[in-house]
């Protein structure tokens, strides 16, 4: 079997992604199995060699591509990645979708029509493709982003904090979204530790100076800037850490927080976050995202709780590559009616 992989045009300029990341670790762990995975190259792949065309991305530059492969017969695979949040808009512009007037979301709608199955990486994610989109729930499969262990003996994070110390970790792009100014206003100026991995993107309006700019005078607040995701010091980040904080208020899954947990870190959520389907997450403390104060309460809570080797086991049996591989290997094989 033959699977070729697509993504929208900027995916590969930051490293640091999450569908970046995602991308790379699913074709890795797929090659694995025996199978053929190879990336679109407009300008040199014969797309109708292959059996799958995968796309990464509910994004319109990716509709194009499926159009073809579906006037040559392959099957098309859509990782949605979609976002939980605008669904007035999308119900809006599906009550006018018949109107002869070309928008956006049309072509959204038309992309997830043609595909043969799409991969939401959550229920809520499933769910919200389903009731806002209008696709069958029977074409939608629900498929978790994969993760592995950072393993790492590095104790650089402390030379680059200038400290040895019990902190608290937030791994993501700094956007309002992500929400890292409501965890330097809940924890500026404590005796907690926070350290933040990531920057600004290249859309950024200044929401990272403005977190430069509060977190100033609070030297218990880091800055690591951007990280690959091979970097030896993001390792020792996660393994080093006591706490990983997500307080973002829209995800569609949140893979540092798997990461975090599997190094050893104590996850700390907001309730809005789809992770929280998981059985494994069901009894981990959460957060109001819109309450600094409430960050800091369970933040320092988090600090004298200690993440147990059962509870780090099964979040690796839940999202390991290899489980991940094999459930994408089921899908393609259902759909192209090759046997096992």
């Amino acid at each position: 079997m033959k699977v070729l992989v697509q993504t929208y045009d900027t995916a590969f300029q930051n490293t640091a992604g999450g569908v970046h990341n995602r991308i790379v670790r699913t074709a890795e762990a797929v090659r694995k199995t025996g199978c053929t995975v190879d990336y679109f190259d407009k300008f040199n792949t014969i797309a109708d060699e292959y059996d799958i065309l995968h796309v990464f991305m509910l994004d319109i530059s990716n509709l194009g591509l499926m159009k073809y492969a579906k006037s040559k017969g392959m099957k098309v695979v859509l990782s949605a990645v979609v976002g939980l949040d605008k669904a007035a808009s999308i119900d809006f512009y599906w009550t006018i979708r018949k109107i002869p007037v070309m928008t956006t979301y049309k072509l959204l709608f038309q992309m997830c029509e043609l595909a043969d199955a799409i991969i939401a990486e959550t229920k809520k994610e499933a769910d919200f493709i389903a009731k806002h989109y209008h696709v069958t729930s029977e074409k939608i499969l629900v498929i978790p982003n994969g993760a592995d262990t950072p393993e790492t003996n590095s104790q650089m994070i402390f030379d680059v904090i200038g400290k040895r110390c019990q902190y608290a970790l937030e791994v993501a792009r700094f956007d309002k979204n992500k929400n890292q100014i409501n965890v330097i206003r809940g924890l500026k100026g404590t005796n907690t530790e926070v350290v933040f991995a990531g920057g600004p993107d290249f859309s950024d309006n200044g929401y990272y100076e403005e977190c430069l700019e509060i977190a100033k005078d609070s030297p218990n607040i880091h800055f690591l800037g951007w990280l690959d995701t091979e970097s030896e010091l993001l390792k020792s980040a996660y393994v080093n850490a006591k706490v990983l904080i997500a307080p973002s208020f829209h995800e569609t899954f949140g893979l540092s927080i798997v990461e975090g947990a599997m190094a050893g870190a104590v996850p700390v959520i907001s309730n809005t976050l789809p992770i929280l389907d998981y059985d494994v997450f069901h009894d981990c403390l959460t957060i109001d995202p819109n309450n600094p104060e409430d960050i800091r309460r369970q933040l320092e809570k988090a600090m004298l709780i200690e993440n147990t080797p059962a509870f780090r086991a099964k979040i690796q049996e839940a999202f390991s590559w290899a489980n991940i591989a094999e459930q994408h290997l089921k899908l393609y094989r259902g759909l192209t009616n090759e046997s096992f």
